[in-house]
């Protein structure tokens, strides 16, 4: 059985929920962004060493700042488009096109599936 649609204050409370996920994702990609530059800053001091790969540790701690960094970015991207949903009142299944339920929302703000479909191959 679908969802039933939104109501106007479990919209108007998903746009809070979303608002403040967006906030913590855009506080952690500044974060991620912080520490890469640190890690590029701390890099250049370092004076080189002809007996060890410290490139090795260093290349990996950059890759991983990275790939945290384009998880947020992509995050933010899915909440952007939440936000545009919630207020265009078209919030539904990507999948299916059915209502996504408030219960899924509040636990998985921006999501783009309903339950059915998150579960389903």
């Amino acid at each position: 059985m679908p969802a039933a649609p939104l109501t106007d204050a479990e919209r108007a409370a998903l746009r809070e929920l979303v608002a403040a996920e967006r906030a913590r994702a855009q506080r952690r990609l500044s974060s991620l962004e912080r520490t890469f530059d640190e890690m590029i800053d701390a890099a250049d001091l370092e004076p080189p060493d002809d007996e060890h790969d410290p490139e090795g540790t260093t290349a990996y701690e950059r890759a991983q700042v990275t790939s945290l960094a384009a998880e947020a970015r992509t995050r933010l991207t899915q909440l952007d488009r939440a936000l545009t949903e919630i207020d265009d009142e078209g919030y539904a299944c990507q999948r299916c096109g059915q209502p996504i339920g408030w219960p899924r929302l509040q636990a998985q703000p921006g999501t783009t599936r309903c339950i059915r479909c998150a579960v389903s191959p």
